[in-house]
């Protein structure tokens, strides 16, 4: 729950949603969750990030032939070519061919199953799984219930959250699975309207993933005031990450394993953060969006 750093006098929400959730995948009370972003999607980065000083890993994935395949890309159908932006400060996957500066394709081979990342991870660390893809009708109730079906098969319920843009799915897996941890992920300013107004309505309502650089002094303090818990994305600036975890933050996404690593004493220091962090938030961060970021607006999978 991040706490906004600009005196008021109004009176704590007494919302019944206002409830901090309790913090998991954090060994240590009051510690930051360390999460690593995107980690989750090849067999050599995964197994980088659980030997690393996180922890939950993330991963995305999309639902395909009854299937759920893990992997960022957008698949070109009818054609076994996958397409993506390239990632800052990361090499391009094997046998990829590069579309200009800032995109490139590759084959859809050595494909890796939701399946095998469970198994793989075997609840040593959490997992975050950032649901992809633009669905239709009965397809979206057939990913959630494929979903919760690998969750449930490997015991995962309780160190699997599960997150996403698309956020028809999310509904459905919240009917089908209600103690399933779901996150609704937040970039635009109409996602933050139907977010603010899904809190209002439903009290089980109360987890968010927020690009960072939206976070503004007016959404900082509802989140406070209605006791959501807060994941911010991609964080991988330092000074940014402490910035976020003084305010409260109750975890931070970054690309970075060195810098989550730095973040498990982060909790002990708040004060003296938060003292050398500056102006608020809101004072530092506008609203502003990202222009095509690897969270960004879900696309179409058939």
């Amino acid at each position: 729950m991040v706490k906004s750093t600009t005196p008021r006098t109004t009176k704590k929400s007494t919302h019944p949603g206002s409830r901090r959730p309790a913090r998991r995948g954090s060994p240590q009370t009051g510690a930051p969750l360390r999460i690593a972003h995107a980690y989750g999607n090849t067999r050599e980065r995964l197994k980088a990030a659980l030997d690393a000083a996180v922890d939950t890993i993330e991963l995305d994935v999309w639902y395909r032939g009854g299937d759920i395949w893990v992997r960022h890309e957008a698949r070109l159908e009818p054609l076994p070519l996958l397409v993506d932006k390239r990632m800052r400060g990361r090499s391009l996957p094997p046998l990829s061919l590069p579309l200009g500066k800032r995109w490139y394709f590759r084959l859809d081979f050595n494909r890796l199953r939701l399946d095998e990342v469970l198994t793989t991870v075997g609840g040593r660390k959490g997992l975050l799984v950032d649901l992809k893809g633009v669905y239709h009708g009965q397809r979206n109730l057939e990913f959630a219930r494929a979903l919760i079906r690998n969750i449930r098969e490997h015991g995962a319920e309780s160190w699997v959250s599960i997150c996403g843009q698309f956020w028809p799915v999310l509904d459905d897996v919240r009917r089908e699975a209600g103690h399933l941890e779901v996150r609704y992920s937040v970039e635009h300013v109409d996602q933050w309207e139907k977010f603010m107004r899904l809190v209002g309505e439903d009290e089980r309502v109360h987890r968010v993933c927020i690009e960072h650089r939206f976070l503004n002094e007016e959404r900082t303090r509802f989140i406070e005031e209605r006791g959501v818990n807060l994941y911010c994305w991609t964080v991988d600036d330092r000074e940014e990450a402490r910035r976020l975890v003084a305010a409260g933050a109750d975890g931070i996404i970054s690309n970075d394993l060195e810098l989550l690593a730095e973040l498990r004493g982060g909790h002990e220091t708040n004060s003296a953060a938060a003292a050398a962090s500056g102006p608020p938030m809101g004072d530092q961060v506008h609203g502003r969006r990202l222009e095509g970021g690897d969270h960004g607006r879900p696309r179409r999978e058939r």
